[in-house]
């Protein structure tokens, strides 16, 4: 018998991170781990994505770039996630927006009009400055849809940089590596697992052939490699040992420098959070918006103020 329950029956009728994958034989203390949690455990390197299906490696596999919102995401929830909470910590209803984002969906266009991927230029307007991030539609297009429409309907204005991680782990060869980067857009502003969406998740998207440079900015997860919904990340540096195992977006192309003043930010003391990751002070993400409008057949809008 399945486990697994519906979380849109359970959670709308009602009227309402670790994102642990690393790849496999890989053990962080991840995004959503508690105070006190022990390390996560490696999780294995998860299938990748429906729309990209292999075929002649001497040829791009064909990329879908319009699949419907049902085919992309499902309403089930794991035994190990949680009902997302009303309301987001900036005061937005959940359940709205979840529908918002399904109506949104087949409005989107990931093309411009030579039928070409179009690089949406996203800009997050912080308490530390501005960030610009420019999308990349082939290579997780239903994750780029999704944080298209999540954008649309206002839901990152007012979330935090929630996660602030400079770790260091060991592979299960040895190898160790270096890990920093900010993580972001929990609704409950912590980041725990269980809680990384608003009544819905993505299928996985993942490449082996994207990698993890400084500024690169994806979709977080928990161990299950179905539970991206929106929360996502930006890394600080290289982070090969991420590479393969999540749904990539896009890549800063303006304000490092204000992404690694946030970095720098005070964290709680270590009795606190032993983990060393929840900022004292959190950087609000004041205003997101995107260039062009994806639901106004490509045609730039300006970028209001926050």
């Amino acid at each position: 018998m399945s486990l697994r329950r519906h979380v849109r029956t359970r959670w709308l009728a009602a009227g309402a991170g670790v994102f642990a994958g690393l790849s496999a034989g890989i053990t962080l203390s991840g995004c959503g781990s508690k105070a006190g949690d022990p390390p996560v455990a490696a999780i294995p390197a998860a299938e990748s994505s429906p729309a990209t299906p292999a075929g002649d490696a001497t040829k791009p596999a064909p990329v879908n770039l319009a699949v419907p919102f049902n085919q992309a995401v499902t309403d089930e929830l794991g035994e190990d996630q949680l009902l997302p909470p009303d309301r987001t910590i900036s005061g937005k209803a959940t359940a709205p927006l979840r529908e918002a984002v399904e109506k949104l969906w087949p409005t989107i266009s990931l093309t411009d009009k030579s039928g070409r991927p179009q690089p949406y230029v996203v800009t997050i307007e912080t308490d530390e400055g501005t960030v610009e991030i420019t999308l990349t539609p082939e290579s997780a297009p239903n994750h780029v849809r999704n944080f298209l429409a999540l954008i649309k309907v206002g839901y990152y204005d007012g979330l935090k940089f929630d996660r602030v991680i400079h770790q260091e782990a060991e592979q299960a060869d040895g190898k160790k590596f270096r890990l920093d980067m900010l993580k972001a857009g929990c609704p409950a502003g912590t980041g725990d697992p269980g809680v990384g969406h608003i009544g819905y998740h993505l299928k996985p998207e993942f490449h082996e052939t994207i990698k993890h440079d400084e500024g690169t900015v994806g979709f977080g997860r928990d161990a299950d490699p179905a539970t991206a919904g929106v929360r996502f990340y930006i890394t600080l540096g290289t982070a090969t040992a991420l590479d393969g195992n999540f749904s990539l977006i896009g890549k800063v192309t303006k304000g490092m420098d204000v992404l690694k003043r946030i970095s720098t930010a005070k964290l709680l003391p270590p009795e606190i959070d032993p983990a060393r990751e929840f900022p004292e002070k959190p950087a609000t993400m004041k205003k997101v918006t995107v260039n062009p409008d994806p639901t106004n057949n490509g045609h730039p809008v300006a970028h209001s103020g926050g």
